[in-house]
């Protein structure tokens, strides 16, 4: 007994040793962030901080009242700053006392909440095992095969080729996530499966549904489970109103810009319902409160296409997880594979959730294998795996309000003079 239990010690320390020396040749885990200088991962210094006059000329033309940008280059947070104003308007009147912009700003993510929320957990349940993205909707959700939806995978909804809709008021007609559900089993086809790609917030909602009946779980409650708590990201949430308020960026000034969308048939989408018949309106600036009506007014404020709320750093550390092939230190979310698959292009130039090549807000200068997505509230995340680069432009452009012609600002240049300035600073 006593040789046996030698030679199984052995064995295990042997294991341990090797395992150990293939960690060790590695370069240990995958390194967390740290701060450094932009010298220290060699960028040009002055480039760097010519971003901040971008930042400002943006504010000074009232592209936003304000900016978080956050710059990190082979693990280190070489750019951390805020920029203008949280909270600058209240119904379009300047506030007698404005409330600063921080690095630790929470903002509403809008549909970098498709990335940074829904496609991590598709990422998990398909790196764990639990589904594959070739498995049809209807094998976990049998109702959504109605109206010739029996076909859709999970890929085509990763990639917007569903035959979904972009965008209908659902909350015209539901008023929580499970009347949600039941209206898009009953929704017809826009287009023929796979056939088109048109970006679809019904089809990440379809994600969403489809992370809750695998898990058993709530999607706000996978996710913290499942990723935002073991990388202790403790300022991303749903909801975050009910949380941290005073640290939230302000966005629009009630939902005009939705009321304009099924009012006017010549603004976004053609609806056949008559907006003054919603009694739901909201009157008041919204801050803590998702702006996109169907995940506050239909789903509660959680749903897969919006509703998240996150400040820079920790996306940067979901970010960096990203890049670390789903490794953050000792913690490990997914798989390499999966990283690369979702990351590749797979259907009309996208990833699975991931857009690629996006000069609008990337910039020119960027690798053929960086990934990013933006918001409608102004936010916008880029990850380069080639440089293991990441670029994290944050505002809260609604708070300025809408244009004359009832939209809004765009941040998609701010975002992409920031990123050709990085690109500079790298090949200075």
């Amino acid at each position: 007994m006593k040789k046996l239990f030698l030679l199984s010690f052995c064995i295990i320390f042997a294991v341990s040793l090797v395992t150990a020396s293939t960690v060790l040749a590695k370069g240990g885990p995958p390194k967390k962030l740290s701060h450094g200088s932009p010298q220290s991962v060699g960028m040009d210094e002055e480039r760097i901080d010519s971003i901040d006059e971008l930042v400002k000329e943006a504010i000074t033309d009232g592209i936003t009242p304000g900016a978080v940008v956050l710059i990190a280059k082979d693990n280190k947070i070489i750019k951390e700053d805020a920029y203008g104003y949280a909270s600058k308007y209240d119904m379009g009147k300047l506030l007698y006392n404005p409330k600063k912009m921080t690095i630790k700003t929470v903002f509403d993510l809008a549909s970098v909440t498709k990335v940074m929320a829904t496609t991590q957990g598709i990422m998990k349940l398909v790196s764990d095992g639990d589904i594959s993205v070739e498995d049809k909707v209807v094998d976990y959700i049998p109702g959504f095969g109605n109206h010739g939806k029996g076909d859709i995978t999970i890929e085509h909804l990763l990639t917007h080729t569903s035959g979904l809709t972009p965008w209908q008021p659902a909350y015209l007609h539901a008023t929580n996530s499970s009347e949600v559900l039941e209206y898009i089993n009953d929704m017809e086809l826009e287009y023929e499966t796979g056939t088109d790609r048109r970006y679809s917030d019904f089809s990440f909602m379809m994600l969403g549904f489809v992370i809750e009946e695998v898990s058993g779980q709530r999607l706000d409650d996978y996710l913290e489970e499942n990723i935002y708590d073991p990388l202790k990201m403790k300022d991303t949430m749903f909801n975050a109103s009910d949380k941290i308020n005073k640290r939230i960026a302000s966005t629009s000034w009630g939902n005009g810009y939705e009321y304009k969308m099924i009012d006017d048939p010549n603004f976004g989408y053609y609806v056949e319902e008559d907006a003054d018949d919603f009694e739901g309106w909201r009157d008041y600036t919204l801050n803590g409160e998702v702006n996109d009506g169907n995940s506050y007014y239909a789903n509660n404020g959680i749903a897969g296409h919006a509703g998240l709320f996150s400040n820079a750093r920790d996306l940067a550390v979901l970010g960096q997880a990203m890049l670390n092939n789903g490794q953050y230190g000792n913690i490990s979310l997914y798989d390499e594979e999966t990283v690369q698959t979702f990351t590749d292009i797979q259907h009309s130039g996208q990833g699975f959730g991931w857009e690629r090549n996006q000069s609008w807000y990337m910039g020119n200068a960027h690798s053929g294998e960086a990934y990013g997505h933006t918001g409608f509230t102004g936010t916008q995340v880029i990850f380069d795996p080639v440089y293991n680069l990441q670029i994290i432009v944050l505002t809260n452009k609604l708070n300025v309000g809408p244009l004359e012609s009832g939209s809004y600002p765009g941040t998609g240049n701010l975002s992409s003079d920031i990123a050709e300035t990085v690109y500079e600073a790298m090949n200075k």
